[in-house]
């Protein structure tokens, strides 16, 4: 536990024994099986969060039941913004769906903001984190408001690209809605005029990526 603690964190040889000793005995360990939905925001705080194994999608839900996908936690990663709320004046409303079976550690609320206040490389780094994810939450809006929906899912079939480590993507096209913030309907209309342009190659459930450098031009 240890090692994954100072792993995570950059401020850790910062930290008293005693903080040490606080964090190692307040984590918790769940097993979150893959389509697992956390929600966070309307004033609860679930702590800070380790994704020690797996891949997650953090998105926002609209009134009508839509939702836009924000970023992914991969490995190793930390999301911080679930314990936003612990910061006076700061409530966001945040889902967390795992995309594949994933192992997360939490730091519970109360212990993490003991050590917060206690520690200026703590608050250092949160802050920190939080402005480096508000700041790619308002990237992405930007190319919402200044991008074409058929830029923002070119984009989206590069990232499932990554994510898959091939050209052939077990992905739907209701998912690839939610990533470039738009119906389902508009995808497939698109979807199709890609393959009518060679970029792509569609099956059912699938989309196989043709020609991955024109994509990336659109």
């Amino acid at each position: 536990m240890r090692e994954l603690l100072q792993r995570s964190f950059p401020f850790w040889d910062e930290l008293s024994l005693e903080q040490q000793e606080a964090m190692e005995r307040g984590i918790m360990k769940t097993i979150c099986g893959k389509k697992t939905r956390l929600h966070f925001g309307g004033g609860e705080c679930a702590g800070v969060q380790i994704i020690e194994k797996g891949r997650a999608r953090v998105f926002i839900t609209s009134p009508n039941g839509g939702d836009i996908t924000l970023f992914r936690l991969m490995d190793g990663d930390v999301s911080i913004l679930s314990a936003a709320c612990m910061l006076n004046g700061m409530d966001i409303e945040l889902d967390m769906e795992m995309e594949t079976d994933c192992t997360v550690y939490t730091i519970p609320k109360k212990v993490y903001k003991k050590i917060y206040d206690e520690s200026g490389a703590v608050k250092d780094y949160t802050m920190e984190m939080i402005s480096e994810r508000f700041s790619d939450i308002m990237w992405l809006f930007n190319q919402f408001v200044f991008s074409n929906v058929a830029s923002r899912l070119a984009a989206a079939l590069l990232e499932h690209r990554v994510l898959a480590g091939s050209d052939t993507l077990p992905v739907t096209h209701e998912a690839l809605a939610r990533d470039a913030g738009t119906a389902r309907e508009v995808v497939t209309r698109i979807l199709k005029q890609f393959q009518a342009d060679g970029l792509v190659r569609l099956t059912r459930g699938r989309v196989e990526i043709i020609d991955a450098g024109r994509l990336g031009k659109i």
